[in-house]
């Protein structure tokens, strides 16, 4: 197989004069955007991706900003929640009217306490303090029912904590009674003493 001869064109000097300034500026403007590409372009894209991170992690800073300040504002709630039940509870001086009320509940309903137990544990700083009654209640099933419903849903921060059921059989009656230990607890609130500042 044969090349075709191709022929060269020659340009006469004239033209040739004419053309070296535009392709000197032809080459001056392609070494310009080089150079420009170089020291302008390639700078400018990597501040741009340096400005993107940036905006990146203080987008993550800002967020973890909020979901803390959201986990600051239900602390502060729970806390005035906590402070609002912890003066709601009982003090120490206010345990025995509890106990007189107990007892009251207890005529009202026709269900006979002989006695009750006591027992408040130490105080630890300023927590609230465990206060236990101990008592047996005897009485007919319907009393001793009303008795122990009226306990549960009495607004003061009464819990039962321990109940023991047996029945009694009197000897000259035939009515069985209903005997019941009953362990009911409640915490005391920590009063501020005069001079203890």
């Amino acid at each position: 197989m044969t090349l075709p001869k191709l022929s060269t064109i020659q340009l006469p000097k004239v033209m040739m004069r004419r053309l070296v300034p535009l392709a000197a500026l032809t080459l001056l403007s392609v070494v310009g955007a080089l150079l420009t590409y170089v020291y302008a372009l390639r700078p400018a894209e990597e501040r741009v991706r340096l400005a993107e991170q940036a905006y990146q992690q203080a987008k993550q800073v800002q967020a973890d900003l909020q979901r803390a300040k959201a986990q600051q504002v239900k602390a502060h709630a729970a806390q005035r929640q906590l402070e609002v039940e912890r003066k709601a509870l009982p003090t120490q001086e206010e345990f025995t009217p509890l106990a007189l009320a107990l007892s009251e509940l207890a005529k009202r309903e026709r269900v006979r306490i002989p006695g009750m137990g006591y027992d408040i544990k130490k105080p630890e700083g300023s927590r609230p303090v465990k206060a236990t009654i101990t008592f047996r209640a005897s009485g007919d099933y319907a009393a001793i029912y009303r008795f122990l419903n009226r306990l549960e849903t009495a607004e003061s921060y009464l819990v039962i904590e321990r109940l023991d059921v047996a029945s009694e059989q009197k000897a000259h009656t035939s009515a069985t009674r209903v005997v019941v230990n009953i362990a009911v607890a409640t915490y005391l609130r920590q009063t501020a003493r005069p001079g203890s500042i």
